[in-house]
This record gives structure tokens, C-alpha cells and sequence, in this order.
């Protein structure tokens, strides 16, 4: 159990956009329970820093160590390769053990996707990593896509096969409607963790709020928030071309990587971009959490609809938090919450229903006759620190 255990070690190959926050919040509680907490990510010294300053009590539980996010890149790696990868992680975490004079008990990959592989002998895999660990599955496409058969054991052949390690004492998923069909396969502990985001506001007076409300004339605020890798800006762009541009204004925040866009998709993007219309505001920079959290509350609706998106997304508990009635893609993860929690509305592939259900919640932006705030305050409840301890308590029963 977690009462039991001295010390844990958080593995983060990427700490950009939400995984930052998720290992952020992770550590904190497991500092404030008294834990000694390692932290293996790309930007140690900034999360080291983080965790002191807001942790200062416990600043001596924690070390945050280097790792080379390199080393996680390639998501189909070899046997070989994923072995070494296994490997490679277990000797930064005897490093670190070093450092913070404890040996670590328990391993939370965060997430532990690109750990995966098919065909690995586990008893090569327990020799090479001979820690307890779990993950956060934060992309299991082979459920969501019903790709694998329901109630058998992982074969050596699916993707799923490392769970059997017997040093893996559960999974960690945080996409509640795979819960069912995951333990149907792993029988080991299945804990929905909650979907944390950073809700503080930014303090260093942000021009963008002014710069929106005085560009929307009254308008409808439509905003696409805070995106990672790009996800919705192709669907938006095609959204804005249709709507009436007198109702509603639109507002895209975040970081554009146009080397992941293939060369008409690179064009129709730029062209549109560059049409500068008076219905579409383009916020083409990295922006700090605080800051997305201030321009969330400058918008009516929140515009979270992927194509082809399979994970969870913490800016639906943004969504909620301020109170954001969501649009969002009818498949998939995110949709399925916005219409399990009645927090917006989840539409299909065809962008007009996307206009018709924009139409519909543009009545009810403000006034909430439609959406009720209880539903919004019920999804964020669900999403803090008192679920996360329960979480890892149930992971680490063991």
C-alpha cells in the first residue's frame, strides 16, 4: 500500500504541454505524504525547481534527474531497442537512488506508452528492470479501436504482453470507458486516474483578453485553447469558412508545428492564416498554463473537436472548470465524457453538424439554461488531489 512505501520514482520522457502537470502534481502529493520522490524527466532543473518552490516543506524529498527524451522517440522500436530502453531507465533510476540515499519501490511511467512492445520475453524484461512499476496508458488505441479480443489473456504477440510482467502490479488508465475492456485482458489492479490540470491564472497582464473582447464586437467566442501537436486546427479552420462570420469570433492558442502537416495541409493552413480575417484571432506561440487558463475565461465555448484523437485531454477539465460548454468530436475519449458528464456536445465527422451544434449552444453560452453548472462542477470535482491519492492507492496495493 501507499502508507507502506518510502520511495517512488516518476519516469516522464516528455514533459511538454500536460505532462509536465501531471508529473507536477504527482510528485507534490507523494511529497506531502512524506514520500521520497525521484523524478527522471528532460527539463529536471525546471521541475526541481517547481516542486521546492511549492513544496518548500518537503524540498528535501525530492530529486529530479536527466533523461534523454531521444531515447522514447521512436513508438515501433525493435525488441532489441525496447529492451534498451527498459534498461537504460533502470540504471538512471540506481543514479538517482544514489543521490537521495533510498532505493526506489515502486516505478510510475508517465505515461508508459512508448514502453510497450509486443514479443519481449518478460523474464529478459524482469532481469533488465527489476522494479514494481505501473504506467499511465494514455493512448490504447488497440482497446478504443477494438482491435484486440475481450476476456483472454495478452499473447506474446499484442501489444499489450508487457503487463504480464510480474513486476507490472497494474495499469494506470485515465480514459474511464476503456476501464472495463482492460481488465477484461490485464488481470492485475485497472485505477482511472483524474484528469489534472494547472487552473491558476496568469498575473503579468495578458493584452490578449482585451485584444479578443474588443476584436469580437459581442460576438460568440469559440476558442481552440492550449493545443498540443496541433490537434484541431484543420477542423477549426474549415469551421470558420462556413459560420456566419457577424455571430460568432474564434480564437486559436498555441504552437504550430507545420513540419507535421503534409503539403496541402501546410498550405491551407498558411493561406488561411494569412487572410487575417475579422472573425479569427491566431495566437501562434507557447503558452504557459496560467495563460491559457486567463484566455479560457475570455471565451463562451470551448472548441475541443480532434480528428482521429484517441487519449483523454486535461483541457476539458479547464473547460469545466470555467465553466466552458464543450465542443467536441462524437468519437473517442473526449467525446464520450462531454456526453456522459452533459458538458457540451459531441458531434460526428461532418462539419455541418459541427455548425448546427454551434448554432444550438451559442443560446446558451452565458445563460446556462441548457447546460446545467452542476454538471460542469460534478466532471471537475472528479478531476483533484483527493482522486489522485485514491488513485495511487490503489495502484500500490501490492
Amino acid at each position: 500500500m501507499l502508507s507502506d512505501l518510502y520511495c517512488i520514482a516518476l519516469v516522464v520522457p516528455n514533459t511538454e504541454n500536460r505532462f509536465f502537470t501531471y508529473a507536477q502534481f504527482y510528485a507534490e502529493m507523494l511529497m506531502k505524504l512524506g514520500k521520497k520522490v525521484v523524478v527522471l524527466c528532460p527539463d529536471f532543473d525546471e521541475m526541481e525547481f517547481t516542486l521546492r518552490r511549492n513544496v518548500p516543506k518537503f524540498a528535501n524529498n525530492v530529486l529530479c534527474r536527466p533523461i534523454d527524451s531521444k531515447e522514447f522517440e521512436d513508438k515501433k522500436s525493435s525488441i532489441i531497442n525496447t529492451i534498451g530502453r527498459w534498461n537504460y531507465v533502470s540504471k538512471q533510476i540506481q543514479l538517482a537512488e544514489k543521490g537521495i540515499d533510498a532505493k526506489v519501490e515502486f516505478v510510475l511511467f508517465c505515461p508508459i506508452d512508448n514502453m510497450l512492445r509486443n514479443s519481449v520475453n518478460l523474464s529478459l524484461l524482469n532481469w533488465n528492470f527489476n522494479y514494481k512499476w505501473s504506467g499511465l496508458y494514455l493512448n490504447p488505441e488497440p482497446y478504443k479501436l477494438n482491435q484486440l479480443k475481450l476476456n483472454v489473456d495478452p499473447k506474446f504477440s499484442d501489444p499489450d504482453y508487457l503487463f504480464r510482467s510480474e513486476n507490472c502490479v497494474g495499469v494506470c488508465i485515465l480514459d474511464r470507458f476503456i476501464l472495463d475492456s482492460v481488465r477484461s485482458r490485464v488481470y492485475k489492479k485497472v485505477v482511472v486516474f483524474p484528469e489534472l490540470s494547472n487552473l491558476s491564472l496568469s498575473n503579468n497582464g495578458m493584452q490578449y483578453p482585451q485584444e479578443i473582447h474588443k476584436q469580437a464586437r459581442g460576438r460568440v467566442i469559440v476558442g481552440l485553447l492550449g493545443v498540443e501537436k496541433n490537434e484541431g486546427i484543420l477542423a477549426l479552420i474549415r469551421l470558420i469558412k462556413l459560420v456566419d462570420q457577424e455571430k460568432y469570433f474564434f480564437v486559436f492558442a498555441g504552437k504550430i508545428d507545420m513540419s507535421e502537416f503534409d503539403e496541402t495541409q501546410r498550405e491551407e493552413i498558411e493561406s488561411f492564416i494569412q487572410l487575417n480575417q475579422d472573425n479569427a484571432l491566431f495566437i501562434i506561440k507557447e503558452l504557459s498554463e496560467e495563460e491559457i487558463n486567463t484566455l479560457y475565461k475570455s471565451i463562451d465555448i470551448s472548441y475541443l473537436y480532434f480528428y482521429n484523437y484517441i487519449s483523454s485531454n486535461n483541457m476539458l477539465t479547464k473547460a469545466a472548470h470555467f465553466n466552458k460548454p464543450v465542443l467536441a468530436n462524437k468519437n473517442y475519449c473526449v467525446g464520450q465524457t462531454v456526453k456522459q458528464f452533459k458538458i457540451g456536445l459531441s458531434v460526428n465527422g461532418k462539419i455541418e453538424e459541427s455548425v448546427q451544434a454551434l448554432e444550438f449552444m451559442s443560446l446558451d453560452s452565458m445563460s446556462f439554461r441548457i447546460f446545467d453548472k452542476s454538471n460542469f462542477e460534478r466532471y471537475t470535482e472528479l478531476q483533484n488531489e483527493d482522486y489522485l491519492e485514491m488513485a495511487f492507492e490503489q495502484i500500490t496495493q501490492f
